[in-house]
């Protein structure tokens, strides 16, 4: 007998899981929705032979689905016994090359599966790809020919068709490892955090009609969700289960056990008799009647504030899918690089921005090298080449764009074009571990300067970008950089540097600043530079030798007033004073 005979454990096509939930003394029992076979690609159907296996599976409390299923094994399709014309029966194509009972069997119990649910079962489903075989229920014709068409009908079901709720979910094929517990910190609170860093998903997951009901547990760094709870509707809220979704993470063994020991027994405690002890006094129906209504009010005000949250990650989504290309910048390469990369230029003013490539094969020429952009709307025409590499770039591919711009010179019949080398360097380390000030050789950036093109970093122009943003910059606060010499930092036009930290004092909340060149006046804004972004303040004081000024100038050394932390305002951060601009004549 199990330590733990409730609740009723089905562990369907998992193995590792079954047997860890054994060990720990859990009445796990092991099924199966049946083992794919291949067969040989063909244009027929062939009966469609059940091999699953689901013990007991109406009196089930907690169900544990693999969705992927076991691999699929070899099989001769001619093997398998043919009915007699007139005797119904199932049957699957043999065009897929494979014969997957799974599908079928889960959309034949379906509903058993709701009533599990629907009376307060928990489902934890590991995803996978939607896959759906062409299965008919038809008959061999008495006149030959293959199947009775007028006597056949589809059976329209996946693998993800053992539950109604799962068909209003729309799984999209995708995958890959990068996987962070979602922003709202269901997943820290919960403690399953932790299993999110090593795996894999196959597929991501957009709720659609379960918005109110579906709560994001991770999600992969397009933050589209890989992983969630379904809960139930809101009239069903004590009486139905949950459905768990997890995408094939390595420690899902010591996931399935933190389950059913520290997760579930706090969400459904009805369905560990031996874990609630006497809680059972705080079940709805024994609740002290002030209680009750104060449980109510909390309920009432988590349903508000998920919605707000539901509101807040939908704009996260939409603003990561406007802007999600400025993080392209620092891991992509080729094709998908130079998009991004067309992208920023857009972001930051630039409305003529063309594909090199794209506008050659319109024109019919495919033989010529050629840059891979052309800002068209510069102060002169640059021509851009892009490179995403693994280590720091070397000096061919730094200087190729150079060799550019004489031919592109004799072709538009200008010599006034300019050139800019934007490189992604050591692309697969995070990008504040990477090389910033000597990404250039020497000679190649000596080089660029008398040439007259510009070398700049996909993390300068992310920097840029950013802060762009962030700030409201202006197009004319940054379209010099794409046609300045050397190497191109991303400092805007209207910064004007002057001086560097050189001091903080946390219970005053204020900072020295060494002036190095150009004056400080109270009520000037300055920019401190960090490590990604620029934080902007007003000086909203001014102090020197203890004593209150309105103006610091060079070689003084003022105190200012300040909200920076103690890691901003480290020593020698730089500081700008920030051009204010007069409003354009109407």
């Amino acid at each position: 007998m199990p330590k733990y005979p409730r609740p009723k454990v089905l562990v369907i096509d998992a193995p590792d899981i079954c047997e860890a939930l054994e060990k720990r003394g859990y009445a796990a029992t092991r099924g199966t929705f049946g083992q794919p076979t291949i067969v040989p690609p063909a244009a027929g159907y062939v009966r469609l032979e059940g091999s699953g296996e689901l013990p007991g599976y109406t009196e089930q409390e907690i169900v544990i689905v693999d969705l992927a299923g076991p691999e699929p094994r070899a099989s001769d399709a001619k093997q398998v016994q043919m009915p007699p014309p007139g005797v119904d029966a199932w049957w699957v194509s043999l065009a897929r090359g494979l014969v997957d009972p799974r599908p079928a069997l889960m959309s034949f119990v379906c509903a058993e599966g709701d009533r599990i649910l629907r009376h307060g079962g928990v489902f934890v489903l590991f995803s996978a790809p939607p896959t759906s075989p062409d299965y008919v229920f038809a008959q061999v014709s008495p006149y030959g020919g293959g199947l009775d068409s007028y006597s056949s009908r589809k059976l329209d079901a996946d693998n993800w068709s053992l539950l109604s709720d799962l068909k209003w979910l729309a799984i999209s094929h995708d995958s890959g490892q990068e996987m962070d517990p979602a922003d709202n910190g269901i997943a820290r609170d919960l403690g399953i955090d932790k299993y999110f860093g090593s795996g894999r998903f196959d597929c991501t997951i957009n709720p659609r009609l379960h918005r109110g009901r579906w709560i994001t547990l991770a999600t992969n760094k397009y933050s589209d969700p890989v992983a969630g709870v379904i809960t139930p509707a809101e009239d069903q809220r004590d009486t139905a289960g949950l459905i768990i979704i997890l995408p094939q993470l390595n420690r899902r063994p010591e996931l399935a056990i933190d389950l059913m020991e520290n997760v579930l027994p706090a969400l459904r405690p009805r369905l560990f008799p031996h874990a609630e002890g006497s809680r059972w006094t705080r079940r709805a129906e024994y609740e002290l009647p002030q209680v009750a209504a104060l449980r109510t009010e909390i309920i009432r005000i988590e349903e508000e504030t998920r919605a707000r949250i539901g509101k807040l990650e939908e704009k996260i989504q939409t603003e990561r899918a406007e802007y999600g290309f400025v993080h392209d910048l620092l891991t992509s390469s080729g094709e998908s690089l130079v998009n991004a990369v067309a992208k920023t230029l857009k972001a930051l003013g630039f409305n003529d921005v063309r594909d090199a490539d794209a506008e050659a094969k319109k024109d019919g020429d495919s033989g010529n090298l050629r840059e891979d952009l052309r800002i068209m709307d510069a102060q002169v025409p640059v021509l851009v080449e892009i490179k995403g590499i693994a280590g720091l770039p070397k000096e061919a591919s730094s200087l190729q764009v150079a060799k550019y711009l004489v031919p592109r010179m004799r072709e538009w019949n200008r010599s006034d074009l300019h050139g800019l080398a934007i490189v992604n360097h050591q692309r697969n380390l995070p990008a504040l571990d990477r090389e910033h000030e000597h990404v250039f050789q020497p000679d190649v950036v000596s080089n660029a300067e008398e040439q007259g093109f510009g070398l700049l970093t996909t993390w300068d122009l992310f920097r840029l970008a950013r802060s762009f943003l962030m700030h409201g910059w202006h197009h004319a606060d940054v379209a010099d950089l794409f046609v300045s010499r050397g190497r191109v930092r991303p400092i805007p036009a209207h910064y004007q540097f002057i001086g560097v930290v050189d001091g903080f004092w946390p219970q005053a909340g204020a900072l020295g600043i060494r002036l190095e060149t150009g004056s400080l006046r109270i009520g000037d804004r300055v920019a401190y530079e960090q490590s990604i972004d620029f934080i902007e303040e007003e000086i909203t004081s001014l102090q020197l030798d203890m004593k209150s000024v309105n103006e610091a100038k060079p070689s003084d050394y003022p105190g200012v007033k300040t909200s920076l932390t103690k890691d901003q305002a480290r020593k020698n951060v730089k500081v700008y004073k920030v051009s204010v601009r007069k409003p354009e004549a109407e």
